[in-house]
């Protein structure tokens, strides 16, 4: 029903690390079922914090593999992938609420899977059709998930604290342009309380009216990513709040970034119209 897409003009501002959090907090909240996906290879993105797949090292096993992209795509190039197959490709996360779709293979002989815009816009389409929430890590910076991002309804750009690339982003026209009939939510991500770099500086500074939500940097919330546990951690410490510190501190700004991208999606008012029927 909606396409969220998490996106940073520049690296180390915590993207990935911000949808796979905000995607456990709505998968455990929220009565949604909820997609993650990325453009990158198996293993990497969010992946990266998860228990490893033992079939991404193995070149055979991955052509017999029935999840991820080059299995989805398999079933699209023969016109017979639909909503129901498309969730066969994935592997649940939480059972019911959030499912992954797993990167594309790197391969030795034929080369990767590259895939354009125009044959992803349709897959995005029956993808919308098995899910109501997708959530989409594009990366970094202006490469082809640029032109992936046309097809989503809500974008979160996430910044840091290096006012130069702060300026860079604000001062540039084109994301104004190219998102003006898109809602923007920005986060500053890896936040660090003591700089003066804060969200109301910065709103100041260019004259941004909107909110800007800081996603503080939490050496716990690191550790688990560094275990592949962050499923286990967000579930953990997903009611905390700022009085039990750091992890309290990011638990409640995910949840305050995730609100803010249901009510972006338009699904807090479809929650609520469910709720009101039932």
């Amino acid at each position: 029903m909606s396409i969220v897409t998490f996106w940073s003009p520049y690296k180390r501002s915590g993207t990935t690390s911000n949808l796979m959090s905000v995607a456990y907090m709505i998968g455990l909240s929220e009565r949604v079922r909820s997609l993650v996906m990325h453009m990158d290879y198996a293993g990497e993105s969010g992946e990266l914090g998860m228990p490893v797949r033992e079939t991404n090292t193995d070149f055979v096993m991955d052509q017999l593999s029935t999840t991820g992209w080059d299995a989805m795509f398999r079933l699209y190039s023969s016109g017979s992938l639909t909503k129901e197959k498309f969730r066969d490709c994935t592997i649940p996360l939480l059972r019911n609420q959030l499912d992954l779709l797993p990167g594309k293979y790197r391969l030795p002989v034929s080369g990767d899977l590259d895939l354009s815009p125009k044959q992803i816009s349709p897959i995005f389409k029956i993808a919308n059709a098995a899910y109501d929430l997708i959530l989409l890590d594009a990366g970094n910076g202006e490469s082809k998930e640029w032109e992936i991002m046309k097809d989503s309804d809500v974008v979160v750009v996430n910044l840091n604290q290096n006012m130069r690339e702060v300026e860079r982003f604000f001062t540039n026209t084109k994301w104004k342009q190219e998102w003006e009939q898109k809602k923007i939510i920005i986060s500053l991500g890896l936040y660090d309380r003591d700089s003066n770099c804060t969200p109301a500086n910065i709103k100041r500074r260019f004259g941004y009216k909107d909110p800007i939500l800081p996603i503080p940097y939490c050496s716990p919330y690191r550790d688990a990513w560094n275990r592949r546990d962050i499923g286990t951690y967000i579930h953990q410490t997903i009611n905390m709040d700022k009085k039990n510190g750091e992890m309290g501190e990011l638990a409640a700004s995910i949840r305050e970034l995730s609100k803010f991208i249901m009510e972006s999606a338009g699904l807090r008012s479809i929650l609520k119209q469910l709720e009101r029927g039932a």
